[in-house]
């Protein structure tokens, strides 16, 4: 009975490990959403400007 108690709570500390880094990820993901998108809104704007003066005819 000891053991069957045990590995219960081993199955539940494990499933709140779960839950917990789970919802960090949820979390983090949410809160960096914003900077995500002016990170890539940034590099398309700085490949656009790479090809702007490679296409440039000025020597």
């Amino acid at each position: 009975m000891k053991s069957r108690l045990l590995s219960l709570r081993r199955r539940g500390q494990a499933t709140v490990e779960y839950v917990v880094v789970s919802a960090a990820f949820l979390g983090f993901t949410t809160l960096g959403w914003p900077f995500l998108v002016q990170m890539i809104d940034a590099l398309g704007k700085y490949f656009q400007s790479i090809y702007y003066i490679i296409q440039s005819p000025v020597p």
